[in-house]
């Protein structure tokens, strides 16, 4: 009855009750998360008809290996089969893997900057080792723009 007189009703602490429809939020919150984080959701491709051929054409992995030979900081790196390798340790993994076949050719793509020594030496190591072609390209990069010599140069 104090209550009622100063109207404190309104302040008197209730029982908590918890609702049906946060739970339902959560949930629906928890199926986007899922759905867009896993591999449920799949781009859809675009199919391609291609025309069928009878001609048989070997794999160019097959014919041809590549080796990439890089200047990076005044030093040479040499790159074959996802390795980085040395001279040294260049000839000994071309001894190691064995027997070249037949009809492969080794391809040096190279930098412009690197030294005639080094072309020989991986020209006579290859040819040691049995590859009966060894072709080499190279290739200059295209020279760094540093912005502190534009200013200096105005």
């Amino acid at each position: 009855m104090k209550l009622s007189i100063l109207n404190l009703e309104r302040e008197a602490p209730r029982s908590a009750k918890l609702g049906f429809w946060p739970f339902v939020d959560i949930c629906v919150i928890g199926l986007f998360a899922s759905l867009y984080g896993s591999n449920f959701v799949i781009a859809p491709g675009i199919n391609i008809e291609l025309p069928q051929s009878n001609h048989v054409q070997s794999t160019v992995a097959q014919r041809l290996q590549v080796m990439s030979v890089d200047e990076v900081g005044g030093e040479e790196q040499i790159y074959f089969e996802d390795r980085l390798l040395k001279l040294e340790t260049l000839e000994k993994m071309l001894r190691l893997r064995g027997e070249v076949p037949e009809n492969v050719t080794l391809l040096i793509r190279m930098d412009g900057k690197v030294s005639a020594q080094t072309i020989a030496s991986i020209y006579e190591i290859a040819m040691a080792v049995g590859y009966r072609q060894v072709l080499w390209a190279t290739e200059n990069r295209p020279e760094e723009s540093n912005a502190l010599d534009a200013i200096a140069d105005e």
